[in-house]
């Protein structure tokens, strides 16, 4: 030792030599920058940190499924529906959310082949006197014909598979329809939309609506479409107002008509509505049926993909008159 203490006292003036004066040290100008440059950049660094983190944050994913399955008596239909709703049903099965709409028939042969979801139905007749005293009147001939039950309801189902929870149902008829002898005979069927409420496995809600609206081309089936079409939308603002939904079925919209087009646009803005773009890939399909999405207040619906679920043939022969449309979802929980 030489005496002088230990190493760090020798760089130490008040402890190396005490009483000493300790000469005091001013920070430059270009030290002060160059802390407030690195404590920004660690700042921007660890906003990129919190960024990735959420974007690696897991998401649930849900399938989406609408179809006309034609489920009318087989004199009506043309075929023999029977025949297509097992391997219909078989098909559907794999998707998360199925929304069926003229399952008038066949709702429970296609409910067989769907076990593992939980299936709703849309509203009956119950609430109109004229399609009681038909269903009164018609009911001798439904004893002798398998399968032939009109009047019926909005005909309308959407599945859930049971891995999602249904929080809420909402079964609700339009107030009007059009034709009991010609204009595609809409007035035996009670249409209306069915609201389901659904969970997703991180929380987050979903509010999904099927519907069928008014059939025909005439001027008094388009006044009724368009009538049918705002009380959907005046129920989406009633029933999940700020909230995500998915909207889907059979519109009988298209696109090609200036006065179709505005009638769905119209709907569409008025709620917030996206188009997923599902459409049939071939030409000789026409596009009446939609999947319209919208994120909500505590839950993002991010669109993958949306389009023909062309699997649903058999035979070589489609299963409907109508294609099979899809969309898949990624479902964020969002902070209300």
């Amino acid at each position: 030792m030489d005496g002088r203490g230990p190493r760090e006292d020798r760089n130490d003036p008040e402890r190396a030599f005490p009483g000493a004066a300790v000469p005091v040290q001013r920070a430059s100008p270009h030290r002060w920058l160059a802390v407030g440059c690195a404590a920004l950049c660690g700042s921007l660094l660890l906003s990129v940190a919190v960024v990735r983190a959420q974007e690696r944050a897991p998401a649930d994913e849900i399938s989406v499924l609408t179809y006309n399955v034609h489920g009318l008596f087989r004199w009506i239909a043309k075929d023999d529906p029977r025949d297509r709703m097992p391997t219909i049903g078989w098909l559907a099965h794999k998707y998360d959310v199925v929304g069926f709409t003229e399952d008038f028939e066949f709702h429970q042969v296609i409910a067989q082949q769907m076990s593992d979801a939980k299936g709703y139905r849309g509203n009956g007749i119950w609430h109109d006197v004229r399609l009681i005293a038909a269903k009164v009147l018609l009911f001798p001939v439904a004893v002798f014909l398998p399968h032939f039950s009109p009047p019926y309801g909005a005909g309308i189902s959407t599945f859930v598979d049971s891995d999602l929870d249904v929080v809420e149902v909402t079964r609700e008829p339009y107030e009007n329809c059009n034709g009991w002898i010609g204009a595609n005979g809409d007035c035996w069927a009670a249409k209306g939309f069915l609201h389901v409420r659904i969970s997703t496995a991180s929380g987050a809600e979903v509010d999904v609506y099927n519907t069928h609206l008014e059939a025909g081309p005439s001027e008094r089936s388009v006044e009724v479409r368009r009538s049918q079409i705002m009380e959907l939308a005046e129920a989406i603002e009633r029933l999940s107002a700020e909230r995500a939904v998915i909207a889907l079925g059979d519109f009988n919209i298209g696109l090609t008509q200036p006065d179709e087009r505005a009638m769905i646009t119209e709907f569409r803005e008025r709620v917030g509505l996206i188009d997923t773009g599902a459409a049939p890939e071939a030409a000789h399909w026409n596009r009446h049926d939609y999947i319209l999405y919208r994120s909500g207040a505590g839950t993002k619906l991010e669109l993958e993909q949306a389009g023909e679920a062309v699997e649903f043939v058999a035979r070589g022969r489609a299963l409907s008159d109508h294609a099979a449309l899809y969309a898949r979802f990624r479902v964020h929980r969002a902070p209300r």
